[in-house]
């Protein structure tokens, strides 16, 4: 995965493009769990990316009792089937077989040059060109919870960059979550962490709708 300035960018047509609220990249148990989270307070329009053929991450990969999420543990299968299940209930919309190669911070000129028809066409904030079986896509949206497991040094340090150029903003739109956010998270932290990310970026979103009367 490439994290690139918008300066070496050709920007898509509004029609190439898919636009949501947040979007999700890695449908592991942080991923799952931060779009669970915010689907939960309401966010509606979001899109969770995954570029494997299934969603699961670890859990559908470990035997491992997880502790600490419930009152007692919970296998990871279990788990899965839980947010299976709730995404499922929610109608939170989800892809798989997209890998998502590069990742551009848009300025807010940028973001009204590809929506130009679309409202709060300043908000957002995050490009993602992806490959499919179909070919490359793009996806737009106005927040990022990254939860791809762990990092490069490379995408360490340029995940870092784009956080700290968010600050000067005063309104941070990436949240690493999960193991991309700390390797060493087991599945239950990531759990936590995935599901804390999502409440975060859910409540700011709901803010600025607030905001604009919606």
């Amino acid at each position: 995965m490439i994290f690139r300035t918008s300066e070496s960018l050709t920007l898509p047509k509004a029609e190439e493009s898919f636009f949501s609220d947040l979007l999700v990249v890695g449908g592991g148990c942080s991923g799952l769990a931060a779009i669970s989270a915010a689907a939960d307070l309401g966010i509606e329009n979001s899109l969770l990316l995954e570029k494997e053929e299934r969603l699961g991450g670890r859990l559908g990969k470990s035997t491992e009792g997880i502790s600490g999420l419930f009152s007692k543990a919970v296998q990871p299968k279990e788990l899965l089937s839980h947010f299976s299940l709730f995404l499922e209930n929610y109608e939170v919309p989800h892809r798989v077989g997209v890998e998502v190669e590069e990742i551009y911070l848009l300025s807010g000129k940028e973001a009204l040059s590809i929506a130009h028809t679309q409202d709060e066409a300043s908000a957002y904030r995050y490009l993602l060109k992806a490959k499919t079986k179909e070919g490359s896509c793009f996806f737009i949206g106005k927040a990022l919870v990254l939860a791809v497991g762990a990092l490069t040094p490379e995408e360490n340090a340029a995940v870092s960059a784009l956080i700290e150029e968010e600050k000067n903003t005063g309104s941070p739109r990436l949240f690493p979550a999960g193991q991309s956010l700390a390797p060493s998270q087991s599945i239950a932290e990531a759990v936590q962490s995935g599901g804390a990310a999502g409440r975060m970026v859910g409540e700011m979103l709901l803010k600025e709708k607030h905001k604009q009367g919606f």
